[in-house]
């Protein structure tokens, strides 16, 4: 502590770095980006405090941390005690064991130089902090929503910690540059950083807006027919869970539960209305009609570039049947985009468990024998295990049945054949 006095008191070096790496981990912290998905925010911040780590004391790397987070999280977002309390002890326990894996594996504190590269070190630190954070924030969020800490971190990472940590070199570059030019070096980093956070920052909004425009067209459709309110977005959350338990990853991820969202955009084309609206039973060319909505559904959402590829075959292909038998193009097996598996199951999922006017919602452990029996034949037997092994899947399964209960009360018997036809 005595070494620690006399860096702060009598080295321009140590002062001048530690206030220019809290104004960096300051203007990351306030220009995060908060994402539409759980709510998360995209911060560049591990940046300066990973460096903090490299540059100064563990104490002083901690101290830096713990007052960034502190001075956002209370005067900037206003947040509740609590969690202002949690996210800087989080950050300080996080540094504070990244410090100490660094200077284990070899690595010195190197503010007042020279910067001596400890690649080992280096990576170590990341690991540390990568874990220490993820870890912190599962555990709270299985404690706030009482789910399994498997479940929380299920839900709130993908490949976010292998980005934290291929981006490692980032920070120890930072500490470089300002040991070898001071606050040039971290001016000269910087910039740069932030003008990509900021192109980022506008992309996202955009695509933000994109997604809008297109919910708005999913509700459109459950205007035409309104006992599907509700269906795209269960469908997206089952489709989102499935396709993360099968151990795909961030973006492929993110386009699956987009095309899960817009899988039936297409009824909004007025020539289904008569179709879903209709009380008799379709006949055959109404039926070869009707089942030519995932062709228009992925037509419309190829009008928006980012969404051709696999979010386009997604929509397309989700009325495959896994033995061959389904539609439009009868594929069978793998030949079936594996969103389009995921949809169908999702899919028939919420057909099952929500209230019809002719049936109450079935219990979880008939859904469990019906997707089992069907297992091979309309669905992909190994996504219909995760499925009915899946504890998240179980959970927002019971949640919709609470919230659908005495909906067919409402609906008239001379519904029944168009809602039938609202599943297809």
């Amino acid at each position: 502590m005595a070494g620690l006095g006399h860096s702060w008191n009598g080295n321009d070096t140590f002062t001048n770095g530690f206030i220019a790496i809290l104004a960096v981990a300051l203007a990351a912290e306030v220009s995060s980006v908060s994402l539409h998905v759980g709510g998360s925010d995209f911060s560049i911040a591990f940046i300066p405090y990973l460096a903090a780590a490299f540059l100064f004391p563990p104490v002083w790397a901690m101290a830096l941390g713990g007052v960034a987070v502190f001075i956002v999280e209370f005067l900037v977002r206003r947040k509740p005690w609590v969690k202002v309390v949690f996210n800087t002890s989080k950050e300080i326990l996080a540094l504070g064991l990244a410090c100490a894996v660094f200077q284990f594996l070899g690595g010195e504190p190197s503010v007042e130089g020279p910067f001596r590269l400890h690649a080992v070190a280096v990576f170590g630190a990341g690991v540390a902090y990568a874990l220490a954070n993820s870890t912190a924030v599962c555990f709270a969020v299985s404690l706030a929503e009482r789910i399994d800490f498997k479940e929380a971190i299920t839900q709130m990472y993908g490949g976010a910690v292998l980005y934290d940590l291929f981006a490692t070199p980032i920070p120890a570059l930072l500490a470089y540059l300002y040991v070898q030019y001071h606050l040039k070096g971290v001016v000269f980093l910087s910039v740069p950083l932030f003008v990509v956070r900021h192109i980022y920052a506008q992309n996202l909004k955009l695509e933000q807006a994109n997604r809008e425009l297109l919910e708005l067209m999913v509700k459109q459709v459950e205007l035409v027919e309104p006992y599907t309110s509700g269906h795209s977005k269960r469908v997206a959350q089952y489709a989102r869970v499935l396709a993360k338990e099968a151990g795909l990853h961030g973006k492929h991820v993110d386009q699956i539960a987009t095309a899960a969202l817009l899988h039936d955009v297409g009824k909004v084309y007025e020539e289904y209305a008569p179709l879903l609206r209709k009380e008799q039973k379709l006949t055959p060319e109404e039926r070869s009609l009707l089942e030519s909505h995932p062709v228009r559904s992925a037509e419309l959402v190829t009008t928006i570039s980012s969404l051709r590829g696999p979010v386009e075959l997604a929509v397309r292909h989700h009325h495959e049947n896994y033995d061959g038998t389904g539609y439009p193009s009868k594929l069978a097996g793998e030949r079936i985009p594996i969103g389009a598996r995921i949809i169908m199951i999702a899919d028939t999922l919420d057909a099952m468990t929500t209230d019809r006017p002719y049936r109450n919602a079935l219990p979880f452990d008939r859904v469990v024998e019906e997707l089992r029996r069907y297992a091979g034949r309309q669905f992909d037997p190994h996504l219909a295990d995760i499925a009915v092994r899946s504890p998240t899947i179980r959970r927002l399964l019971g949640d919709v049945g609470v919230q659908k209960v005495g909906l067919a009360v409402s609906l008239s018997r001379k519904d029944l054949l168009r809602k039938e036809r609202a599943a297809v």
